[in-house]
Formats: structure tokens, sequence, C-alpha cells
């Protein structure tokens, strides 16, 4: 079972994440939002659905 500590820690590191990733979205326009950055057609937009159906 995870401690308390660890529990507040994991906590803190997704807010600060969480923080990180909307601060870098700020401002985009939809086009580089749903602009594909990888090969893979990976683009910032499917991150933010991937973090948001995970957590």
């Amino acid at each position: 079972m995870i401690d308390e500590f660890a529990k507040d820690n994991l906590h803190g590191r997704l807010r600060r994440d969480r923080k990180a990733l909307l601060w870098k979205l700020d401002g985009l326009s939809e086009y580089d939002a749903r602009r594909p950055l990888t090969a893979t057609g990976t683009n910032l937009l499917g991150l933010v659905k991937h973090v948001a159906t995970v957590e």
C-alpha cells in the first residue's frame, strides 16, 4: 500500500506537470495544437487527451 508521503508526492508531481502542460499550450492556435510534431503523428492535443484519460 502507498504511504501518505508517496501519495502526496505523486499528486504534487501530477499538479506541477498539468500546470506546465497548460502553460505551454496557452495561446496556441488550433492549427498548432493539432499539428503533428513527430513522425507518428503525435500532436499536443493528443497529449492533452492522453493526460485527461489517464488522470
